[in-house]
């Protein structure tokens, strides 16, 4: 992958194995992509196809067993790669964040809402007063969309008072307290109903919009990304099969990304079973389309 001067994070050649007692299982096999400064990139495929091992690894975030190797982990300009790790903790939360899947088991359940927004503030500034920082945390939650008069009462919640909507929010609220270049949201709105899903989309467009942060979208769901994404990556067993416009999806050449469109449930659709798809071996050594 040549260099390219507008990208905020480039990844080429990126390689993710853990070593069991049966042998080497590779996650992520030679992944190339890049982000653009208010661009948003979407990577879809099944489970286990290496798409949150990659978000992963752009914040340093595999540990042994596993080992993580690339030709080029750049973000910024800055080499990742060779980053130590507290140059790389100074990155996280300030620059580069991740919203994980399930505010359920991401957020601390023995620590109150607001103090575990406030806990990223102080830390980030040590001289910041308790005061200051509530009020940052109270600003902060507002800025995700919850109304109000509800701030204060979601700041003093515990985590299993919310709802699984708020709980995404105050997770959002959390991840872009310290203004990130770069946000990698992993499945965000897996365990949402619709009209939910699409106002923490909406969030999500806020924030790209109004900061010209980064998006790295990884998500399940195929007619969610086309409609939100500028680009879509599809991967499959750690590799990527196919890269294009969001806008073009639908018309994708590759058959595993055409697979998985035909997979997908119509409400005007037959009765009859969905398509399975079916796999050729052949892909895991092939070069994306």
């Amino acid at each position: 992958m040549a260099e390219d001067t507008n990208a905020l994070l480039e990844i080429e050649d990126l390689r993710v194995a853990f070593r069991t007692p049966t042998g080497v299982v590779e996650a992520v096999r030679g992944v190339s992509l890049a982000v653009a400064r208010g661009e948003r990139v979407g990577i879809v495929g099944e489970s286990g196809s290496g798409k949150s091992m990659t978000g992963r690894s752009v914040l340093g975030l595999i540990r042994p067993p596993g080992e993580m190797r690339a030709a080029r982990l750049s973000f910024d300009g800055q080499d990742l790669r060779s980053l130590p790790e507290r140059r790389m903790r100074r990155l996280r939360g300030r620059r580069l964040a991740m919203i994980l899947q399930d505010p359920t088991y991401s957020l601390n359940p023995v620590m109150r809402v607001g103090r575990q927004i406030t806990e990223a503030f102080r830390t980030a500034d040590p001289s910041l007063s308790r005061r200051a920082a509530r009020d940052r945390a109270l600003a902060a939650l507002a800025r995700v969309r919850i109304p109000r008069h509800d701030v204060a009462r979601v700041y003093d919640a515990w985590p299993h008072e919310l709802s699984g909507g708020m709980g995404q929010r105050v997770m959002i609220a959390m991840m872009v307290a310290l203004g990130p270049d770069l946000l990698i949201a992993d499945e965000p709105t897996s365990a949402l109903d619709v009209t939910v899903q699409m106002q923490v989309l909406a969030i999500l467009d806020d924030l790209v919009r109004e900061t010209g942060m980064g998006l790295m979208f990884i998500s399940h769901d195929l007619n969610l990304v086309a409609s939100f994404c500028d680009r879509v990556v599809v991967m499959y067993a750690g590799r990527v099969m196919e890269t294009c416009a969001a806008a073009d999806l639908h018309a994708a050449r590759h058959p595993y990304t055409r697979g998985l469109l035909a997979a997908l449930p119509s409400i005007r659709g037959s009765h009859g079973d969905l398509p399975v798809l079916a796999r050729d071996p052949g892909w895991l050594e092939g070069a994306p389309a």
